[in-house]
């Protein structure tokens, strides 16, 4: 018997705090043979935060000690830093879009909207903190080449925080 002939039962439970979506599969009288639990991963929690900051704080910290980074900061037009900022935004929201909320946006718009601000937020956060950790944060010196500097290196790290979202 191919297995597509098989019925489906979908079912969002909250179990231990975190939303599931249970599938459950029945035979052609209409009884469970079995089910699978998914997370369903549309709320932002706490640790989804913790990951976040983790995973920036991982990709952002070698490239804040690289005198490559500080220079190029200091070199790069700012055209480029706009074209880094806009593909950036367009890959994080696709990939949380397609990972996360892909048939289950409606109702969850909010949540959508939250994540991909935490992803930014969070993000750009670890940046500054490593910037400021190794004294290569001159906001009152050079202010454009700092808002360049941590768009440059927030570029990498949001997508190793949004990943390490993604990872369960």
């Amino acid at each position: 018997m191919n297995t597509n002939d098989h019925k489906q039962k979908l079912e969002v439970k909250r179990v231990g705090g975190y939303l599931k979506e249970i599938v459950t599969f029945l035979d052609d009288s209409g009884q469970p043979i079995g089910h699978v639990m998914n997370p369903l991963m549309v709320e932002l929690k706490p640790r989804d935060i913790a990951q976040i900051f983790v995973g920036s704080l991982v990709v952002a910290s070698p490239l804040c000690l690289t005198e490559e980074v500080w220079k190029l900061s200091e070199e790069l037009p700012m055209m480029n830093i706009y074209w880094l900022m806009l593909s950036s935004f367009i890959v994080v929201l696709s990939f949380v879009y397609f990972n996360f909320y892909r048939y289950k946006l409606k109702g969850h718009i909010i949540n959508f909207i939250k994540r991909i601000f935490a992803v930014y937020f969070i993000s750009t956060l670890s940046v500054v903190l490593m910037l400021l950790l190794v004294g290569k944060f001159p906001i009152e010196e050079m202010p454009l080449v700092t808002i360049k500097r941590v768009i440059l290196v927030g570029f990498p790290s949001i997508f190793g925080g949004v990943l390490t979202d993604y990872l369960k």
